[in-house]
């Protein structure tokens, strides 16, 4: 009762058997179990799983302490000062989110992956191009995958034996590990679009391969580290440290020179092999589809005649633009019911234009959808007359003839062409150098109607660069280029080909009437001058140029040969031209045709490539990049072999460069002769 009066509680005595369990329970408390291995699993499980909380904890207190530092970043904004508490959390939360930020771009990659794998990126992901852009669609994730073996490699390596790892061949050895395998994985993957980007990729791998070795050697051959004794004469065979070292940077530099050469000769490798590049940034362009299209361009023709052509257009541009994307019937066509709805789906209709096109119907079917699409389009001529080529007015007149009595046709025929004619056709030339201009204009049209580039004009204004292409000439030393008088149009069309030397470097160019250039006389008339032929119907009207011909073919002047095709300049066929020419220019001594001629376009991209083709053929050679380079040239031009115009050796028949003899013809090409007859007309012009 006095305990009680005090307030104190007398609780109930425990039983036995209960103070016995809990006694056992202490006692198995204070005998822990022992420790799992190092490196068992049970150790890596429960480092694991406190790394995880560790991080999980502190993302929450991260999110936590952010959601203060904003609001307290708002009242300083507001003007009220902060305490030294808050101060000193703010800072922190600051340094915190610096932090975190290189590793924010792993949620912008996931939330943009779908509008870029679809060609159709939105504003952040176009905003968040460098990381994407340089990989393939499948690969946009690989920046991630870069940063996380970067990170590997600096930070998380070396929680790899956090006691000895300093000491010991373990870091090294993972190092190792994990870069082959990424090596490993970056060559068969291929992710990067470019190839010099890849090459470089695996040669930087494989150097740090080779530096992550060394540093084993040397880590064996340190004379005071743990490895001592017979470890570096057992493992590498060097009697020490010194010969160590030595050995090792020998090594590096080496790998380095042939690291070096092997990606130089890997880019000038894969130069080769053409691809369109803007020549305002030297990229590749970038293609974006429309709103609800799933191809960039339908290409439409007549299978009579432009099959094999149309053909040629989409797989050269397939080439010259990788991830283009164009509908063609041998390829596409599911059945002819689908050309409406394959039309719709296309951002682009490239249409081409040869003879017979407009009176096919399917054809007629596809140009009215991409009218009633409202379609832009790409209209590209034929220029071989035996091939299916017809002038634009002719091209006009069939269009109104097929398209004039089209059963069902809600637009009028004029309408319709109008949309087709609306801006120039693009010349389609088979030579080499001509294709590859025809192709830049065919990529250039689509590029300026491809949505990425309509608010991004100024990236195209420069235009597009291609390798292959003729660039912009110059001569090593002075030039003349002689021109006849009577022949119509020739001093114009020499004036014309002076003016496309490149000014900024080189020699300049001067021209001269070859009329008084053969009385003035000297003995360098054939060293720095080149007669120009400016070849139309009228060259051999008048018979004073024929004589003049003939007197600078005899002083051994090299003749270049323009073939007119504008036929507004009165052009004509090649082969009218052994019709009109002096039976005796054509054969010995003079052999005038034996030089193959440069066909000269209306279109003056096309004209341009002409003008540059006839100065290479004078002796004019590309812009070199660097002042050896043209030192070098003009050594070669001084003291070189001399070059004179006569048949070009050919050991094979090349239809490309005969087409152009052979134009309009219906007659094949005739074969070149062979090497030894060219080299016997070399000598006879000698």
């Amino acid at each position: 009762p006095a305990g009680r009066g005090r307030g104190v509680v007398l609780l109930p005595r425990r039983p036995p058997l209960l103070l016995h369990s809990r006694a056992l329970a202490s006692k198995s408390k204070s005998e822990k179990a022992p420790p799992p291995a190092r490196w068992s699993p049970q150790w890596v499980w429960d480092h694991a799983k406190e790394m995880a909380s560790h991080y999980w904890h502190g993302s929450k207190l991260l999110a936590a302490d952010t959601r203060i530092a904003s609001q307290l970043l708002v009242k300083m904004m507001r003007g009220r000062v902060l305490s030294r508490r808050e101060h000193s959390l703010l800072v922190r939360v600051l340094g915190d989110l610096l932090r975190v930020i290189p590793l924010a771009f792993f949620l912008l990659v996931l939330h943009v992956r779908r509008s870029v794998r679809s060609r159709r990126p939105s504003m952040l992901a176009n905003s968040t191009a460098f990381l994407w852009r340089d990989y393939n669609a499948p690969f946009i994730y690989w920046e991630i995958v870069d940063l996380l073996r970067k990170l590997f490699l600096t930070t998380f390596v070396f929680f790899v034996d956090e006691n000895n790892g300093n000491a010991r061949l373990l870091r090294l050895v993972v190092a190792v590990f994990i870069s082959a395998l990424y090596l490993t994985v970056l060559a068969l993957m291929r992710p990067f679009k470019r190839s010099d980007d890849l090459y470089l990729a695996c040669m930087s791998n494989f150097l740090l391969i080779c530096c992550f070795t060394s540093g084993i050697v040397i880590k064996l051959c340190d004379e005071s580290g743990a490895f001592v004794d017979y470890s570096c004469a057992y493992y590498t065979g060097l009697p020490g440290s010194y010969e160590a070292t030595v050995l090792v940077g020998v090594l590096s530099i080496t790998m380095l020179v042939v690291a070096v050469l092997v990606v130089a000769m890997n880019i000038a490798t894969a130069s080769a092999s053409p691809t369109i590049r803007l020549v305002s940034s030297g990229r590749e362009p970038a293609l974006e589809l429309s709103e609800g299209c799933e191809h960039d361009g339908f290409v439409s023709h007549v299978w009579s005649t432009g099959q094999d052509q149309a053909a040629t257009i989409v797989r050269r541009l397939q080439m010259l633009l990788p991830g283009i994307c164009l509908w063609l019937d041998i390829e596409n066509m599911q059945s002819v019911a689908s050309l409406e709805s394959a039309v719709g789906g296309s951002s682009v209709f490239i249409v081409f234009l040869s003879q017979g096109y407009f009176k096919s119907r399917n054809c007629r079917r596809e140009l009215y959808a991409a009218h009633a699409a409202s379609k832009p389009v790409i209209a590209v001529r034929e220029t071989e007359q035996a091939k299916g080529a017809l002038s634009v007015q002719g091209l006009w007149t069939e269009g109104r003839e097929g398209c004039a009595f089209e059963a069902g046709a809600e637009a009028p025929a004029d309408a319709v062409l109008g949309r087709v004619f609306a801006e120039a056709p693009v010349d389609w030339v088979r030579l080499h150098v001509f294709q590859l201009e025809s192709l830049k204009m065919i990529a250039l049209r689509m590029l300026k109607r491809s949505p990425y580039y309509r608010d991004r004009n100024e990236e195209i204004t420069g235009g597009l660069r291609v390798f292959g292409e003729m660039r912009s000439v110059s001569f090593a030393s002075p030039m003349t280029i002689l021109a006849i008088t009577t022949n119509a149009g020739g001093l114009a069309a020499a004036h014309e080909v002076a003016g496309a030397v490149d000014p900024r470097r080189g020699e300049g160019v001067a021209v001269e009437a070859a009329e008084s250039a053969l009385r003035r006389g000297g003995a360098d008339l054939s060293r720095s001058g080149r007669l120009l032929l400016y070849l139309n119907s009228a060259t051999f009207s008048q018979p004073a140029t024929a004589a003049t011909l003939r007197l600078v073919l005899e002083r051994g002047v090299p003749v270049t040969l323009l073939h007119e095709q504008d036929g507004g300049r009165e052009a004509c066929q090649f082969c009218e031209l052994f019709d009109l020419a002096p039976r005796e220019l054509q054969l010995a001594p003079y052999k005038l045709f034996d030089t193959i001629a440069v066909p000269l376009y209306q279109t003056a991209e096309l004209r341009a490539v002409s003008l540059r083709q006839a100065l290479y053929d004078m002796g004019a050679r590309p812009l070199r990049s660097s002042v050896f380079a043209a030192c070098r040239g003009r050594l070669r031009w001084r003291f070189g072999p001399r070059r004179v115009a006569v048949q070009r050796e050919r050991t094979d028949f090349d239809p490309d460069l005969d087409s152009e003899r052979s134009a309009g013809s219906s007659e094949p090409p005739t074969p070149p002769t062979s090497p030894q007859r060219s080299r016997e007309c070399a000598i006879e012009r000698l």
